[in-house]
């Protein structure tokens, strides 16, 4: 049980206590931390806690209560509501607010918790909208996505109360703000990188040693802008964990085929995965990777972008696998 399990543990032992509604959402995006605003919009008392996917899919933590509101996460075992849009989580609340062809979580959680003529829910779901389809127009939603992004687990919470209560004013905060700050300077480093990646139809990439704070997320983006049909992204997050990330054109390409394959899932156009190694063998985290992306996208030879920090900073290798 890591720190963040600790968090969520507290929370859940708090809310049964004081019989607070309790709610999980996804720690990874703006959808997730708008869902989260929008619960607390309805219930000012409630409390939030946070989770990846690969969490709620394999935690026991996360299956011992029922929770009151779930979104844009599978489903933990017990909910009485759940607002959700992705084609690979399965239903299992006793109110679905589903939807696979919605634009993102936040819009079905609107619906789900009846908030949609308050304006403050509508601010927040239009930016979760443009974040969550890579559609990013406005400033309100490029700053929300910075402050989801890179926040820790305990701003995250503070932030969906803020948003909650002022909605997209909250990002005139100055702690706020600090945070956003935080993410334009980790996009610049994305962005360095990005300038070193060749671009292919198919782009694939292995970031073996950490680099720093880096959206893969928003490099996978970057890098579709720049021309590619499909990006696949590998982070060895230590000696065993590893992180996929993908992004796509879904009308060539369905990411859903390899996240899935690595035990994940969420888009055809955008999806991931977290998976151990074997404790005697981490080599294999890496090996399945490869495995998977020859499988899935029938080659026989792969073409594979290492990313390295180095004494200049960062540089990139390409091999042939």
């Amino acid at each position: 049980m890591d720190l963040e399990d600790l968090r969520v543990l507290m929370s859940i032992v708090k809310a049964k206590l004081m019989g607070k509604p309790l709610a999980l959402c996804d720690i990874g995006d703006a959808d997730g931390l708008t869902s989260a605003a929008l619960f607390l919009i309805k219930y000012p008392n409630g409390l939030v806690t946070f989770a990846p996917p690969s969490k709620v899919q394999r935690g026991w933590l996360y299956r011992v209560v029922k929770w009151d509101f779930v979104a844009d996460l599978p489903c933990p075992g017990k909910a009485v509501i759940r607002a959700d849009h992705h084609r690979t989580n399965k239903p299992c609340a006793q109110f679905e607010y589903y939807d696979p062809e919605a634009p993102c979580s936040a819009y079905m959680a609107a619906k789900g918790l009846n908030l949609n003529s308050d304006p403050r829910a509508q601010g927040l779901v239009k930016v979760a909208i443009e974040t969550d389809t890579a559609n990013i127009v406005s400033r309100e939603a490029e700053e929300i996505d910075m402050a989801a992004r890179f926040s820790n687990y305990g701003e995250k919470v503070k932030l969906a109360k803020v948003l909650a209560q002022e909605g997209l004013g909250a990002l005139s905060e100055p702690w706020v703000k600090a945070i956003v700050e935080r993410g334009y300077k980790a996009k610049e480093l994305m962005l360095r990188i990005a300038d070193q990646i060749p671009i292919d139809n198919v782009v694939n990439v292995y970031f073996s040693t950490r680099v720093g704070s880096v959206s893969y997320r928003q490099l996978t983006i970057e890098l579709q802008r720049r021309g590619a049909g499909m990006v696949n992204i590998l982070v060895k997050l230590g000696s065993r964990t590893f992180r996929y990330y993908c992004g796509a054109d879904k009308s060539r390409f369905d990411c859903t085929r390899i996240a899935t394959a690595l035990g994940g899932g969420r888009h055809p156009y955008a999806a991931g995965a977290q998976y151990k190694a074997p404790l005697f063998n981490p080599r294999q985290g890496f090996e399945e990777f490869i495995r998977v992306l020859k499988d899935k996208l029938n080659m026989s030879k792969l073409s594979l972008i290492e990313v390295v920090r180095d004494t200049n900073g960062v540089s990139v290798r390409r091999l042939q696998l």
